[in-house]
């Protein structure tokens, strides 16, 4: 007993400092620009930002539900990435001595609207540079149906005899 009350503090006092520090950019991924801005639930959304990364580290919200991201895409953005880095310049910098290279680059995220009620939500993104400010978003049950129906009267027998 006298024994476990001297190695106690060693044991517990094992694993509690840490000298290493972690490291992450904060910045502004701009307002996203949400198309289509109206969906329905389980609808697909595209969300045009900045400094965006990966599926695995992106998290996309509306309002306070999680969205599932299916894709981010950045069509473009090689040649801006290879010269940010050559400009030692970070994702969340202004860059001027990449803007010829970056001009090209489009990056956005899908996700698909959460089950939610129908009503206007806002819509952030995070991932390890920081997170957007809101952008709205109106759910419509409705919203995604195209079923071709232009709701005229086809003159025709709607008895159903």
């Amino acid at each position: 007993m006298f024994l476990a009350f001297l190695l106690a503090p060693l044991v517990l006092g094992v694993g509690c400092e840490d000298d290493s520090e972690a490291y992450t950019l904060h910045c502004d991924l701009g307002t996203p620009v949400l198309n289509p801005s109206t969906a329905a639930p389980g609808q697909a959304v595209a969300a045009t930002a900045r400094a965006l990364t990966t599926v695995q580290d992106t998290v996309v919200r509306v309002g306070a539900t999680e969205a599932t991201v299916s894709e981010v895409q950045r069509p473009g953005c090689d040649d801006c990435d290879q010269c940010r880095e050559k400009s030692a310049c970070t994702s969340c910098d202004d860059c001027d001595a990449c803007a010829a290279d970056c001009a090209e680059c489009v990056e956005s995220v899908v996700f698909a609207v959460p089950m939610i009620a129908d009503g206007s939500y806002g819509v952030t993104i995070t991932n390890v540079h920081g997170q957007s400010p809101a952008s709205t978003l109106l759910v419509e049950r409705n919203a995604g149906d195209d079923t071709g129906d232009s709701g005229e009267d086809s003159g025709g027998d709607d008895s159903g005899d």
